[in-house]
């Protein structure tokens, strides 16, 4: 595909995901350009293997922002308290990817694709709704089925 395909297809992608799914992570969101930018890499990636795009969730953003703030104030990468976080969504499954120190949800997302347990999470074809929070240099990811 050359370069010119490129700029006109990748801003195509965006205006489709912005029309079809806008309350889902754009204008309005109270998410950051940070996340918002690492929950459109997600979708793109999710639909580029034919997968449904996720739905962002005002819950599990609450509960993904609580983990951030956990990591950030302890200074340690985790998964501290997942099955809280898990039963507080009241969701039957529930996956969490988290990062530390990537300055841009480029280099975030990469990383989590080329982890095996990472990419797993991202493309699992049961969950539909996802929290993303980024406080400091932490980062959650916390997306489950749908509500019961």
């Amino acid at each position: 595909m050359d370069i010119r395909r490129r700029f006109i297809i990748f801003p195509l992608i965006i205006g489709v995901l912005m029309t079809v799914y806008p309350p889902y992570g754009f204008a309005g969101s109270g998410l950051s350009s940070y996340e918002e930018r690492l929950f459109m890499h997600i979708n793109q990636y999710r639909m580029a293997n034919g997968l449904n795009p996720l739905a962002m969730d005002e819950s599990l953003t609450r509960l993904a922002e609580h983990h951030s703030v956990h990591m950030e104030e302890k200074n340690v990468l985790s998964h501290e308290r997942f099955n809280e976080r898990f039963s507080q969504s009241g969701r039957a499954l529930c996956v969490e990817n988290v990062g530390w120190n990537y300055q841009t949800p480029e280099d975030q997302f990469r990383a989590w694709k080329t982890s095996g347990a990472h990419n797993k999470n991202l493309l699992n074809k049961k969950i539909t709704h996802t929290g993303i929070a980024q406080t400091g240099a932490y980062v959650t990811f916390f997306a489950c089925a749908g509500e019961e």
